[in-house]
């Protein structure tokens, strides 16, 4: 199965980063946004994995003890940068990146050796859209460049979650593999 571990965010936010997705939208640029049911932060990227691998996984994530807490979702961008947009992203206020950074730090090394190898830094975002071709690819970096500290929001972060990822043509179907309280 295709994993990854994620927290997903409460509907007042979303409903901003819904709102926002519009705003992309209506440049004209060729993305693909994400569905409101599919928006989250993703703490870890797992690609294929076996059920045994999965299970091996909800083992882990059950033994570590985050905290609850709220983070602001405020700015957006673009990877690898705005100019040349390849994923489109919200992330979170500058005092809330440690918090999401030590959960992320604990998930990884609990997972080490289950899935796919990932040397990148942690930072903690929001995928909102997928740039599919470089149409109107300037008009989509005017509306970043007047965005990097839009606020969408406080989300309150109660659970950590092993989701699957099945790819359909109509986008990726996400589902609960485990869930994980936080403390």
């Amino acid at each position: 199965m295709r994993a990854f571990v994620a927290l997903e965010v409460p509907g007042p936010v979303l409903d901003s980063l819904v709102q926002f997705q519009g705003e992309i939208s209506s440049t004209g640029a060729d993305v693909k946004l994400v569905e409101r049911e599919n928006l989250h932060f993703t703490v870890r990227f797992l690609g294929e994995i076996t059920q045994a691998q999965a299970s091996q996984a909800c083992s882990k994530l059950g033994m570590l003890s985050p905290r609850r807490t709220s983070v602001e979702v405020r700015g957006a961008g673009a990877f690898p940068t705005v100019n040349r947009a390849r994923v489109v992203w919200a992330g979170v206020a500058r005092e809330n990146v440690a918090v999401m950074s030590s959960i992320a730090a604990d998930v990884v090394s609990a997972l080490d050796g289950i899935g796919e190898r990932d040397d990148r830094p942690f930072q903690a975002h929001i995928t909102l859209a997928r740039v599919r071709s470089p149409a109107n690819l300037r008009q989509l970096g005017e509306v970043l460049a007047r965005n990097p500290d839009r606020a969408f929001g406080t989300a309150e972060l109660t659970e950590l979650k092993l989701k699957s990822s099945v790819l359909t043509p109509r986008g990726p179907v996400y589902s609960d593999v485990g869930v994980f309280p936080l403390k």
